[in-house]
């Protein structure tokens, strides 16, 4: 699992610096140096500490597909002229057990090259493409209020989105199938766009997410290797 917190490192390290889907006369932000996990990250923690009226407009969507099977996190950096860079990372295959989740070290990025790293696109979203974005987005209520104490298991399907826009922050979620999923109006579009070759992993009826555990892990390990996020009025509540 080595690989795969280098690898989250990289894309908050490259995102931040808006490197992959920006131009390259475009104003870059120097990465952020500092210790996160992945909890602060879907919370979006850096970002939400950046929202001021002078700060960058942005966006970070993360769309869990079952933990152990793909996660898919969209970076959304909003210009002036109404285009916006798109960063795209995909993780599959993490399995059931994630050692390390809670001090995962995203200020120091390592072998980001790894065979069982992020895998990472990019590109730019001209005018009209960023303009039809926001408008699902606001169809979607996606810049808030969240439902306070919404759950979200690892091993469910879900949506998140933190931003950004103008010194104003925001935060909303989703979850499959207990609440809000089917007013997620963005999705297909932004898969559309989305340029890493991986196949999405569509939502799918499943047990509750309680019920599917690792049933060959040890009995003090079933539950330790399985995590839950739960909503607050405004953003993720602090673990």
């Amino acid at each position: 699992m080595k690989a795969f917190f280098a690898a989250v490192s990289a894309l908050v390290a490259l995102s931040s610096a808006a490197a992959w889907g920006q131009r390259a006369d475009r104003y870059v932000e120097q990465p952020v140096v500092r210790s996160f996990n992945w909890f602060d990250f879907v919370a979006a923690k850096d970002i939400r500490e950046a929202c001021t009226p002078t700060g960058r407009s942005r966006l970070r969507l993360v769309y869990n597909a079952l933990w152990e099977e793909q996660v898919r996190v969209y970076e959304i950096f909003l210009q002036p002229d109404g285009t916006a860079g798109m960063n795209v990372g995909v993780l599959v295959d993490q399995g059931f057990t994630t050692p390390g989740i809670t001090n995962m070290l995203l200020s120091k990025p390592s072998d980001v090259f790894g065979p069982w790293n992020m895998k990472q696109g990019g590109r730019v979203l001209n005018a009209g493409e960023t303009g039809e974005l926001m408008g699902l987005l606001e169809q979607s209520r996606a810049f808030g209020p969240p439902k306070d104490g919404l759950r979200l298991p690892d091993n469910d399907f879900w949506w998140t989105v933190a931003s950004c826009r103008n010194g104003v922050w925001g935060f909303q979620a989703y979850h499959y199938p207990t609440d809000g999923f089917v007013n997620v109006k963005f999705s297909a579009k932004l898969f559309s766009w989305d340029p890493v070759p991986i196949a999405v992993n569509p939502p799918r009826k499943l047990e509750p997410a309680e019920l599917r555990r690792n049933m060959n892990a040890q009995p003090d390990r079933a539950w330790a290797d399985r995590w839950m996020l739960v909503v607050g009025k405004d953003g993720l509540r602090p673990r």
